[in-house]
């Protein structure tokens, strides 16, 4: 009597059959991914025929497709390589696609034997082989890296502009510089130690003029360490298990008083004020430039605010023409105090009203510079013009927000309607909720009007 063998036989997806019982290896890619290549199918004319070979062969080409996929999936959203949790759940991914196309044997186990064998033989990706052998396996610990993605994803969104994503890498490379490499920073591995260490390796940098970062900036940034860490924490469920050593870590250095944002710029002074006007409105080139720089000194708003506008947010019409400055895809407000209406009087509603006309039916109120980035271009190209007039470092165009705070403290406007305009917080219950909307835009009309009285 003869010897039973069993046959095992793979079921291979994406083979193409060709002439002379030769073989190729096509599968089409994610649309997504195929904008990205400029290529829609990956194929390969294969070596082997049948067999072992084959599902070699096969697997090795499947590896390579997922992982085009993947590159190319990080490098469209910005990303770098895979943190281990990301790489290992990459692989029980493509463990089971491989798993699942043998056939012929007895059950799950027998088929992982199988695939484990095969490329135990071959010297394939040891984390591969572990994802087949033993997919159940407790996950690398999640990392540094991870908190990063994480914090990209969901507190950044696709809308943040450049500032925002350069300052994150910025962070996450003095990260590394201070503690080692984001993907093996564990989170549960965390303590008080590395926060200090960090926040004195961040007061002790050097920025490019020799000068130390202040301690206002360091504590911005390890905020958005803070917030990262944090974050990761919740949404990968590791309360219990790791905690935020970055929590009430104290930034002030010994025997220096804190500053605040206010005290980090000056006001401009009238000479380079008026100066800038007649510039301004020479600006023919780009009478853009012009428009948004009297937009901003008319209404004391930030940069990213006037720069963000649509042309649905400027209200001409009625008693008290105003700009809504409100959340939308092409641009979102700095928190939920700084969505509000911001009264338009004198120059600033003439200008108001020359960029409509120039948007000419846009969405935008100045589509010239309606992309990532925009609002910074816009503040560069100010720069260039106010360095002629000024070399005084603490005169930059965001003071033009500290002179419409002078002039309302000048004309002896309440605090809350200069809160209110100004888009900062209200405190109490009270002055944030209650009172209609054409109220409050009527008590900071006439509060704008007072303060443009102060104006040069």
């Amino acid at each position: 009597m003869g010897t039973l063998r069993m046959v095992v036989v793979m079921k291979l997806k994406y083979i193409d059959e060709l002439a002379g019982g030769r073989k190729r290896f096509r599968r089409r890619y994610p649309k997504d991914v195929a904008q990205e290549l400029g290529a829609s199918v990956f194929q390969v004319a294969m070596k082997a025929r049948e067999g072992a070979d084959l599902f070699t062969e096969h697997a090795k080409l499947l590896s390579e497709y997922e992982k085009i996929v993947a590159k190319a999936r990080r490098k469209a959203a910005g990303e770098g390589h895979l943190s281990p949790l990301e790489q290992w759940r990459e692989r029980v991914k493509e463990a089971e696609e491989i798993v699942a196309g043998v056939s012929g044997v007895r059950d799950e186990d027998e088929a992982r034997e199988v695939v484990a064998e095969n490329l135990k033989q071959r010297g394939a990706d040891p984390v591969l082989y572990r994802a087949v052998v033993n997919p159940e396996a407790q996950e690398p610990a999640v990392t540094m890296l991870d908190a990063k993605k994480m914090y990209r994803t969901e507190r950044m969104g696709g809308a943040e502009g450049r500032n925002q994503k350069n300052r994150l890498e910025r962070v996450c490379r003095r990260i590394e510089a201070s503690l080692g490499p984001l993907d093996r920073l564990a989170l549960v591995d965390l303590k008080r130690e590395h926060a200090r260490k960090l926040r004195d390796d961040m007061l002790a940098t050097k920025k490019n003029d020799g000068s130390p970062l202040s301690p206002s900036s360091v504590k911005r940034e390890l905020n958005m360490v803070r917030a990262m860490v944090s974050l990761a924490i919740k949404e990968h469920d590791l309360q219990g298990q790791a905690h935020n050593p970055f929590e009430g870590l104290d930034v002030a250095q010994k025997n220096s008083a804190p500053k605040t944002e206010w005290e980090l710029r000056d006001p401009l002074p009238s000479n380079i004020i008026l100066a800038m006007r007649e510039k301004m409105a020479q600006a023919t080139r780009v009478p853009e430039l012009g428009l948004i720089w009297r937009l901003l000194e008319g209404t004391g708003c930030r940069g990213s605010e006037i720069v963000g506008l649509r042309t649905l947010d400027v209200e001409l019409e009625g008693p008290y023409p105003h700009l809504r400055v409100a959340w939308h895809e092409e641009r979102r407000v700095k928190n939920k105090v700084s969505i509000r209406s911001v009264p338009l009087v004198g120059d600033a509603l003439e200008a108001a009203k020359a960029a409509m006309q120039r948007a000419n039916g846009d969405q935008m109120l100045f589509p010239r510079y309606a992309y990532e980035g925009g609002a910074d271009a816009v503040s560069q190209a100010l720069m260039r013009h106010l360095r002629k007039f000024t070399s005084n470092r603490r005169h930059v165009v965001y003071s033009l927000r500290h002179n419409m705070k002078d002039y309302l403290v000048s004309a002896g406007v309440p605090e809350r309607d200069e809160h209110r305009i100004l888009g900062h917080s209200l405190g109490g219950v009270g002055n944030r909720v209650y009172g209609g909307d054409e109220a409050k835009l009527k008590a900071a009309t006439e509060a704008m009007i007072k303060a443009h009285a102060f104006m040069p």
